[in-house]
């Protein structure tokens, strides 16, 4: 029997969501659906760390889900939106709460899997789900706040000219995946499934962020969310600061999907892909330049946070622009906006 939510009452669907959160009582002394808060033991939840970060992030199915996606996917990325931006200031995520407005009509198996996800994404860096509310809405709404701690948290605003401009892993696959669902690009089985992934269930930079924060030499960081261009512009404005960006450095998807789908995408495809799209959730970087001189942290950040170098920082008045050879082309500044 298919059982809807106004079916189950509000008391039965906290009840339901609620059993699927599973806290350290060490740490979340009250968890989700206990109480009126949750309570949580900070200074054995903090460990260490002098500095309380909180993030909120919201996602609604006529935005924010394409054709396609599963419920699973949908409360996955509730969570790994907001992950990623605790990673852009180098914190440690340790705990999420998640307001949902939910259509009366909603199925409860729906709920179960949309819950699934959102338990299964915050377990997988250590985050504990211990609180949130439910609403009635027309649409599925998801709203998460993310807290996380850090000793050093890594601003926008700190980038200086002569700093090196880095990525975190490849841009443009999630890009890739919008292109295939509006039937712009034929991809082969398996690289669509690939790509769909990437956009459907993005992986926050978690561990990467808090080992670029460490390193001791980076200067600016921000997640890619909305694109490369956008965040690039971002930390530009922060840091009062210009950029030249070195085109054929940049990471365009991954490398197993280069060798199969790259053949009839032209360059400047290959540049809308990994500059002008949303959804890759990498980090935007950079480090001082004198970390070259450093070959053992260099090596570092190449294998544990998959790092390209792209260019540098410049003085605000030469602005953001492509280099290749002496040639300069300005840099458009779009991507991803609500509005």
């Amino acid at each position: 029997m298919v059982m809807k939510v106004e079916e189950l009452g509000e008391i039965g669907l906290i009840e339901r969501i609620t059993k699927k959160f599973q806290v350290d009582k060490q740490l979340i002394t009250v968890g989700a659906g206990e109480d009126d808060c949750a309570v949580i033991d900070i200074d054995k939840a903090k460990g260490g760390y002098r500095y309380l970060l909180v993030t909120t992030d919201a996602l609604q199915e006529s935005t924010h889900f394409p054709p396609g996606i599963t419920p699973f996917q949908m409360g996955w990325s509730a969570v790994a939106v907001n992950l990623s931006d605790i990673a852009a200031m180098g914190a440690r995520p340790f705990a999420f709460t998640i307001a949902m407005g939910i259509p009366a009509r909603t199925e409860t198996s729906f709920i179960d899997e949309l819950t699934t996800g959102i338990e299964e994404c915050a377990s997988a860096y250590n985050t504990a789900v211990v609180g949130g509310d439910i609403t009635r809405s027309n649409e599925l709404i998801l709203t998460g706040t993310c807290l996380g701690f850090a000793n050093n948290p890594v601003m926008r605003a700190g980038a200086k000219v002569g700093d090196l401009l880095c990525v975190t892993g490849s841009l443009g696959n999630a890009a890739l995946a919008v292109k295939a669902i509006n039937n712009e690009l034929k991809l082969s089985k398996r690289v669509e499934e690939i790509v769909k992934k990437a956009l459907f269930q993005p992986q926050p930079r978690v561990n990467e962020g808090i080992v670029i924060a460490n390193s001791g030499v980076a200067t600016a960081m921000i997640d890619i969310s909305d694109g490369l261009a956008l965040s690039l512009a971002e930390i530009a404005k922060s840091s009062n600061a210009g950029a030249e960006l070195y085109e054929d450095n940049v990471p365009v998807l991954s490398e197993e999907i280069r060798r199969e789908e790259c053949s009839e995408l032209s360059t400047r495809e290959l540049r809308e892909l990994a500059f002008y799209y949303g959804g890759d959730y990498e980090l935007l970087f950079t480090i001082e330049l004198g970390a070259l001189e450093n070959e053992a942290l260099m090596q570092k950040l190449r294998k544990e946070v998959n790092m390209s170098i792209i260019g540098k920082v410049v003085p605000p008045e030469e602005g953001i622009y492509f280099k290749k050879d002496e040639e300069k082309e300005k840099m458009e500044i779009k991507g991803y906006q609500h509005f």
